[in-house]
Formats: C-alpha cells, structure tokens, sequence
C-alpha cells in the first residue's frame, strides 16, 4: 500500500525526521510537540521496520522539534529535512493526486530515505519547470524511495541536478531520464494506474 500523508492543504513549511526504530519513533513525537509548537502531520512506521515524523508549523518552530529530534534519536537517527517555502507541488504528488497530461520526458530519482526524496522532490520542481508526478515512500519499497518528474527534456535534465544535488552523501541510489516515452509506460507509472496516453 502507497504511503501517503494525511493533510488537507499543503502546509508552507515541513519538518520530518526518518528513524530506523519505532520504539523510539513514538518518543521523539512525544519531545518534538513538547519542544516546539508544532502540529504532527503524521507519525508512524512504515517498511521495512522505520519511522517516520512529519510536522509542520512556522519555521523557528519546526526547526527546533526536528533539531531536538535529531539530538535525541541516538542510533536510531536515520535522516531529518527541513523545508520553509515547500511547494505546493509535493503533498499532492505524495498523495498520488497529481491529474493531467504526463510531459513528453520521465525522470526518476531514486534513494535509500524518504525524507531525502521528500527534499529531493521539492528542490526538483523549485528548480525547473516540471511536474512531481509521484513521491513514493518506504512502503512496499524495501526502504527506498523515488520521485517521478515529467516535462519537456531540458526541464527534467536541469529538475534531477536540482534533486540529485539535495540528496545527502550515500543516499542517492540512482537518477534515469526517459525521453519522448511510450504513451504505454502511463498507466505504470505511480498514481496513474487506469490511464491511456
């Protein structure tokens, strides 16, 4: 099953902290809402045996619940991100919403973090013209996590420098670029199932 993050409205600024424990999951979300008046976006584990916090809240706020989190998640600490100004582009494409037409080039960047594809994505579409078809977390994926861009080539090439650029050391696993696909590689790819080009 697809993760997906139970928001309504895109929130302007996100915190998340990515733990490869889940006991020490529920306390960090304890700490983080004491620390910092913050509103926990969603909480939980999430495969293969991790947790994940995301909040949000103005950005003082937020930094301080993730960097306290941070502090405190010992060996359990995994990765944390922080994004004032988040696109409006990324909690629909987390949330597999993204409708329309596909741009004519693919790219795909993978990694070993959610919250590194998370910041990855938003770098992505600030950086160039594209459209986050799909961010895709943990669930189902062995641990990994990939984000789909579509566009016009250049737009794409430039959108996964950006995302690539935002990945932290050892965490990128690969970056592909599909040019001018099949109309037949639509309905595969994530939230557009039951689509034809």
């Amino acid at each position: 099953m697809a993760y997906t993050l139970p928001v309504k409205k895109s929130p302007d600024t996100i915190g998340a902290v990515e733990l490869t424990s889940i006991a020490r999951g529920f306390v960090l979300v304890d700490l983080m809402v004491k620390k910092a008046p913050v509103e926990v976006l969603d909480a939980r584990a999430v495969c293969p045996g991790k947790f994940l916090i995301v909040v949000a809240g103005d950005v003082a706020s937020v930094e301080e619940a993730v960097a306290a989190a941070r502090t405190a998640a010992g060996t359990a600490y995994f990765g944390d991100l922080l994004i004032p100004n988040l696109s409006p582009a990324v909690i629909p494409a987390i949330n597999r919403e993204v409708r329309g037409d596909v741009g004519e080039t693919i790219g795909v960047v993978e990694s070993f973090s959610a919250v590194a594809t998370i910041d990855a994505a938003d770098a992505a579409v600030k950086g160039a013209e594209v459209t986050v078809e799909s961010v895709n977390l943990l669930d189902g994926l062995g641990g990994k996590a990939f984000a789909v861009f579509s566009g016009l080539l250049t737009d794409v090439a430039e959108a996964l420098e950006a995302a690539t650029r935002r990945m932290p050391d050892g965490m990128l696993v690969a970056s592909e670029i599909v040019p001018q696909f099949s109309a037949e590689l639509i309905p595969f790819l994530p939230g557009r199932s039951g689509e034809r080009g």
